[in-house]
């Protein structure tokens, strides 16, 4: 059973689409079940002021996709690399058991993302 957050972020689809001005983006898949993940920021100054997802997959990693781009917003860089697959799961209320490898594939987009316009 999913949380009343998870439903929430599966029902609104909050920060859903791609991002014009992105600085950041990022692609991962998750080659068990199939499910990929698109993720883009935009920094201004080291700081997150814009994110958007593009998910095609099962409904826990649209939660946890959308939560990382509730979750980075107005922060640097470096406190967005803290982001873990537990700190996801504490935001979602959980995520029924089967379905955790939703969260470490929003960990891994997050961190390629954040790499993708690295010197």
């Amino acid at each position: 059973m999913y949380s009343e957050k998870a439903r929430e972020l599966i029902r609104e689809l909050p920060n859903r689409g791609s991002l014009a001005g992105a600085t950041h983006t990022a692609r991962a898949e998750n080659p068990a079940c199939g499910d990929i993940t698109h993720l883009y920021l935009k920094l201004n100054q080291d700081v997150v002021v814009d994110s958007r997802f593009e998910t095609y997959g099962c409904p826990a990693a649209i939660a946890a996709s959308a939560a990382v781009t509730q979750m980075c917003r107005n922060l640097r860089s470096g406190e967005c690399r803290e982001i873990t697959a537990e700190s996801i799961l504490d935001y979602l209320g959980g995520l029924p058991s089967h379905k955790l490898h939703a969260v470490d594939l929003a960990v891994d987009v997050l961190r390629k993302a954040l790499r993708s316009n690295e010197p």
